[in-house]
């Protein structure tokens, strides 16, 4: 650089956005709970909203530290930013909806999607920071076991967003709905996690395969 040259101001990494997108989440989700928690109408009421909010918090913080990481080493950096956002909206939405009482359909299903994408991004974005696909095999177990939770998370996203009104009715089953607005996702929403769950733990032990040199 000659000299009189001013260096150019350095622009935002996607580490930084990533950054960024995590302050302004946890200080809107720890504004609304501080509301809500003095807004109680009880102590016990109180220290059960104060309690539900923080482990909402704390749920959400296990995609945020995956995210991170993933940006930090320079991996899935589009996907590390998406899930920090969609982690970010489900703990604000849901924070709201517990302060301010919120009784709507859409919401409901905004704020699901968002948890729904918030967790199949930290199976892939866990994925990633655990595996170091070194060969042909390992690779396509990575690269199925990512495509498995995307295809995971495009089904339920139907699935929400098709549920409502008297598509959902109430059982005493493992599962608790009889009956969904799009029953035809459930089977291959079903498949889809089978075959994530075999994929990624394939994926892990194919990783830690050590071949011999030649």
């Amino acid at each position: 650089m000659s000299e009189g040259e001013t260096p150019a101001a350095p622009s935002f990494s996607r580490l930084d956005i990533g950054i960024m997108v995590v302050l302004v989440s946890t200080a809107l989700a720890g504004l609304i709970g501080l509301i809500a928690v003095f807004d109680a109408d009880s102590d016990i009421g109180a220290a059960g909203t104060g309690f539900g909010i923080a482990l909402l918090i704390f749920e959400t913080g296990a995609t945020v530290v995956c995210a991170l990481a993933c940006l930090v080493r320079g991996r899935l950096g589009a996907l590390s930013i998406g899930a920090l956002v969609a982690a970010g909206l489900a703990v604000d939405l849901f924070a709201l909806a517990i302060w301010r009482e919120i009784d709507s359909e859409a919401y409901g299903k905004v704020t699901g999607v968002a948890f729904a994408w918030a967790l199949f991004s930290l199976i892939i974005l866990g994925l990633s920071l655990a595996v170091q696909p070194r060969d042909a095999l390992a690779r396509w177990l990575y690269v199925g076991a990512i495509g498995a939770s995307l295809l995971a998370g495009l089904f339920a996203t139907v699935l929400i967003v098709d549920a409502g009104g008297n598509g959902v009715v109430a059982s005493a089953g493992p599962v608790p709905v009889e009956h969904f607005g799009n029953e035809s996702v459930l089977r291959p929403l079903g498949a889809a996690l089978v075959v994530l769950a075999a994929l990624w733990f394939g994926a892990l032990a194919a990783s830690r395969v050590e071949r011999p040199r030649t």
